[in-house]
Protein backbone atom coordinates (compact mmCIF):
# COMPACT_ATOMS: atom_id res chain seq x y z
CA UNK A 1 0.00 0.00 0.00
CA UNK A 2 1.66 3.56 -1.08
CA UNK A 3 1.07 6.33 1.19
CA UNK A 4 0.37 9.98 -0.51
CA UNK A 5 1.82 12.76 1.01
CA UNK A 6 0.47 16.19 0.30
CA UNK A 7 1.94 19.26 0.17
CA UNK A 8 1.21 21.59 3.79
CA UNK A 9 1.61 25.01 1.84
CA UNK A 10 -0.46 23.87 -1.16
CA UNK A 11 -4.27 24.85 -1.79
CA UNK A 12 -6.42 22.68 -0.77
CA UNK A 13 -8.71 20.70 -3.24
CA UNK A 14 -11.77 22.23 -2.55
CA UNK A 15 -11.20 25.79 -1.38
CA UNK A 16 -14.08 28.16 0.05
CA UNK A 17 -16.01 30.43 -1.75
CA UNK A 18 -13.74 33.40 -0.56
CA UNK A 19 -10.70 31.53 -1.29
CA UNK A 20 -11.50 30.72 -4.46
CA UNK A 21 -12.15 34.11 -5.10
CA UNK A 22 -8.66 35.25 -3.90
CA UNK A 23 -7.02 32.70 -6.07
CA UNK A 24 -9.14 34.47 -9.23
CA UNK A 25 -7.94 37.94 -8.43
CA UNK A 26 -4.43 36.53 -7.86
CA UNK A 27 -4.63 34.53 -11.40
CA UNK A 28 -5.98 37.50 -13.27
CA UNK A 29 -3.74 40.17 -12.03
CA UNK A 30 -0.91 38.58 -13.82
CA UNK A 31 0.79 40.66 -16.70
CA UNK A 32 -0.82 38.27 -19.24
CA UNK A 33 -4.21 39.32 -18.46
CA UNK A 34 -3.41 43.29 -18.78
CA UNK A 35 -5.71 44.88 -21.46
CA UNK A 36 -4.31 48.06 -22.97
CA UNK A 37 -6.43 51.00 -22.54
CA UNK A 38 -8.10 52.42 -25.65
CA UNK A 39 -7.27 55.54 -27.53
CA UNK A 40 -10.60 57.14 -26.38
CA UNK A 41 -9.57 56.20 -22.46
CA UNK A 42 -6.39 57.61 -22.97
CA UNK A 43 -7.71 60.80 -24.52
CA UNK A 44 -10.44 61.02 -21.57
CA UNK A 45 -7.59 60.23 -18.74
CA UNK A 46 -5.43 63.06 -20.31
CA UNK A 47 -8.18 65.56 -20.01
CA UNK A 48 -9.10 64.79 -17.07
CA UNK A 49 -5.43 65.21 -16.01
CA UNK A 50 -5.23 68.64 -17.19
CA UNK A 51 -8.46 69.50 -14.89
CA UNK A 52 -6.66 68.09 -12.11
CA UNK A 53 -4.04 70.11 -12.17
CA UNK A 54 -5.77 73.45 -12.08
CA UNK A 55 -7.06 72.99 -8.72
CA UNK A 56 -10.67 71.30 -7.12
CA UNK A 57 -14.02 71.62 -7.53
CA UNK A 58 -14.66 72.29 -11.47
CA UNK A 59 -17.68 72.16 -12.34
CA UNK A 60 -18.67 69.37 -14.74
CA UNK A 61 -20.54 71.67 -17.45
CA UNK A 62 -16.41 73.25 -18.04
CA UNK A 63 -15.70 69.53 -18.86
CA UNK A 64 -18.23 69.44 -21.48
CA UNK A 65 -17.61 72.56 -22.50
CA UNK A 66 -13.77 71.83 -23.41
CA UNK A 67 -14.83 68.44 -24.76
CA UNK A 68 -17.45 70.09 -27.20
CA UNK A 69 -14.95 72.59 -28.07
CA UNK A 70 -12.14 70.07 -28.96
CA UNK A 71 -14.64 67.89 -30.89
CA UNK A 72 -15.60 70.86 -33.26
CA UNK A 73 -11.64 72.11 -33.96
CA UNK A 74 -10.96 68.10 -35.00
CA UNK A 75 -14.39 68.39 -37.02
CA UNK A 76 -13.12 71.94 -38.68
CA UNK A 77 -9.64 70.11 -39.37
CA UNK A 78 -10.82 67.53 -40.92
CA UNK A 79 -13.65 68.96 -42.84
CA UNK A 80 -10.55 71.29 -44.27
CA UNK A 81 -8.43 68.35 -45.00
CA UNK A 82 -11.77 66.84 -47.06
CA UNK A 83 -12.53 69.99 -49.05
CA UNK A 84 -12.10 69.71 -52.66
CA UNK A 85 -10.04 72.27 -53.35
CA UNK A 86 -6.87 71.47 -50.55
CA UNK A 87 -7.37 67.91 -51.99
CA UNK A 88 -6.27 69.35 -55.21
CA UNK A 89 -3.53 71.75 -53.70
CA UNK A 90 -2.24 68.38 -52.45
CA UNK A 91 -2.20 66.76 -55.52
CA UNK A 92 -0.54 68.81 -57.99
CA UNK A 93 -0.07 72.16 -59.02
CA UNK A 94 -2.31 74.53 -57.46
CA UNK A 95 -1.33 78.14 -59.88
CA UNK A 96 -2.73 75.87 -62.81
CA UNK A 97 -5.21 78.20 -64.95
CA UNK A 98 -7.11 75.50 -66.14
CA UNK A 99 -7.64 73.00 -63.08
CA UNK A 100 -10.42 71.55 -63.63
CA UNK A 101 -10.96 68.56 -66.29
CA UNK A 102 -13.63 68.11 -68.75
CA UNK A 103 -14.08 71.71 -69.36
CA UNK A 104 -14.09 72.96 -72.79
CA UNK A 105 -13.93 76.93 -73.89
CA UNK A 106 -16.81 77.28 -74.84
CA UNK A 107 -18.28 76.04 -71.50
CA UNK A 108 -15.77 78.65 -69.82
CA UNK A 109 -17.25 80.97 -71.80
CA UNK A 110 -20.55 80.24 -71.29
CA UNK A 111 -19.79 80.55 -66.92
CA UNK A 112 -18.51 84.10 -67.88
CA UNK A 113 -21.51 85.30 -69.88
CA UNK A 114 -23.42 83.90 -66.72
CA UNK A 115 -21.46 86.31 -64.16
CA UNK A 116 -21.82 89.20 -66.29
CA UNK A 117 -25.42 88.83 -65.91
CA UNK A 118 -24.42 88.63 -62.23
CA UNK A 119 -22.15 91.45 -62.10
CA UNK A 120 -19.85 88.88 -60.69
CA UNK A 121 -16.44 90.82 -62.19
CA UNK A 122 -14.02 88.24 -60.56
CA UNK A 123 -15.74 84.94 -61.92
CA UNK A 124 -15.61 86.89 -65.39
CA UNK A 125 -12.24 87.36 -64.99
CA UNK A 126 -10.84 84.10 -64.08
CA UNK A 127 -13.20 82.10 -66.52
CA UNK A 128 -12.87 84.62 -69.67
CA UNK A 129 -9.09 83.51 -69.22
CA UNK A 130 -9.37 80.30 -69.16
CA UNK A 131 -11.77 79.99 -71.88
CA UNK A 132 -8.94 81.55 -73.96
CA UNK A 133 -6.06 78.97 -72.76
CA UNK A 134 -8.79 76.45 -73.11
CA UNK A 135 -9.47 77.54 -76.76
CA UNK A 136 -5.26 77.82 -77.18
CA UNK A 137 -4.95 74.30 -76.75
CA UNK A 138 -8.04 73.31 -78.61
CA UNK A 139 -6.69 75.19 -81.40
CA UNK A 140 -3.44 73.34 -80.78
CA UNK A 141 -1.86 76.80 -80.56
CA UNK A 142 -1.02 75.17 -76.79
CA UNK A 143 0.03 71.92 -76.04
CA UNK A 144 -2.26 70.10 -73.68
CA UNK A 145 -0.07 70.74 -70.35
CA UNK A 146 -1.53 70.31 -67.24
CA UNK A 147 -0.36 72.45 -64.91
CA UNK A 148 0.50 75.43 -67.01
CA UNK A 149 -0.17 78.63 -65.04
CA UNK A 150 -1.72 81.58 -66.39
CA UNK A 151 1.90 83.30 -67.17
CA UNK A 152 3.07 80.37 -68.89
CA UNK A 153 0.33 80.25 -71.34
CA UNK A 154 0.42 84.10 -71.68
CA UNK A 155 4.47 84.02 -72.84
CA UNK A 156 3.03 81.18 -75.15
CA UNK A 157 -0.06 83.14 -76.61
CA UNK A 158 1.86 85.68 -76.64
CA UNK A 159 4.69 84.27 -79.53
CA UNK A 160 1.57 82.87 -81.03
CA UNK A 161 -0.64 86.14 -81.38
CA UNK A 162 2.12 88.86 -80.74
CA UNK A 163 -0.28 91.89 -81.96
CA UNK A 164 -2.23 90.81 -78.85
CA UNK A 165 0.83 90.37 -76.45
CA UNK A 166 0.34 93.28 -74.13
CA UNK A 167 -3.28 92.47 -74.11
CA UNK A 168 -2.94 88.53 -73.10
CA UNK A 169 -0.34 89.69 -70.97
CA UNK A 170 -2.11 92.00 -69.02
CA UNK A 171 -5.20 89.55 -68.77
CA UNK A 172 -2.57 87.01 -67.43
CA UNK A 173 -1.61 89.45 -65.01
CA UNK A 174 -5.60 90.07 -64.08
CA UNK A 175 -6.09 86.73 -63.59
CA UNK A 176 -3.30 86.28 -61.48
CA UNK A 177 -4.23 89.27 -58.78
CA UNK A 178 -8.08 88.08 -58.85
CA UNK A 179 -7.37 84.44 -58.05
CA UNK A 180 -4.38 84.63 -55.58
CA UNK A 181 -3.63 88.19 -54.69
CA UNK A 182 -7.66 88.53 -54.30
CA UNK A 183 -7.42 91.80 -55.65
CA UNK A 184 -11.08 92.21 -57.08
CA UNK A 185 -11.87 92.71 -60.76
CA UNK A 186 -13.61 96.04 -61.90
CA UNK A 187 -16.42 95.67 -64.58
CA UNK A 188 -13.30 97.38 -66.92
CA UNK A 189 -11.09 94.36 -66.34
CA UNK A 190 -13.58 91.82 -67.28
CA UNK A 191 -15.53 92.94 -70.51
CA UNK A 192 -11.34 93.62 -71.63
CA UNK A 193 -10.75 90.07 -71.03
CA UNK A 194 -13.83 88.86 -72.35
CA UNK A 195 -12.93 91.19 -75.91
CA UNK A 196 -9.45 89.22 -76.27
CA UNK A 197 -11.16 86.20 -76.11
CA UNK A 198 -13.52 86.94 -79.09
CA UNK A 199 -10.65 89.14 -80.56
CA UNK A 200 -8.06 85.68 -80.54
CA UNK A 201 -10.89 83.61 -81.75
CA UNK A 202 -11.60 85.67 -85.37
CA UNK A 203 -7.61 86.06 -85.43
CA UNK A 204 -5.02 83.59 -87.11
CA UNK A 205 -2.05 82.57 -84.82
CA UNK A 206 1.60 83.04 -86.26
CA UNK A 207 3.11 80.35 -87.01
CA UNK A 208 6.59 79.68 -84.13
CA UNK A 209 8.70 76.36 -83.07
CA UNK A 210 6.50 76.56 -80.16
CA UNK A 211 2.74 76.98 -81.82
CA UNK A 212 1.06 74.99 -84.75
CA UNK A 213 -1.43 76.20 -87.51
CA UNK A 214 -4.75 76.50 -86.34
Amino acid sequence: MTLGFVRLDAPPLDPSRSEGRRLLEDELSKPRYAVEPSLWDRFREWLLGLFDTTGPGLPSWVFMFVLVVALAVLALVVGLLLRPEARTKRSGNDHAVLDERGVDATAYRNRAQSAVREGDWDTVVLDGYRAIVASGVERTVLDELPGRTAHEASLELSRAFPVEGDAIRASADRFDAVRYGHDPASEVDARSVLALDERLAKARPELTPTGARS
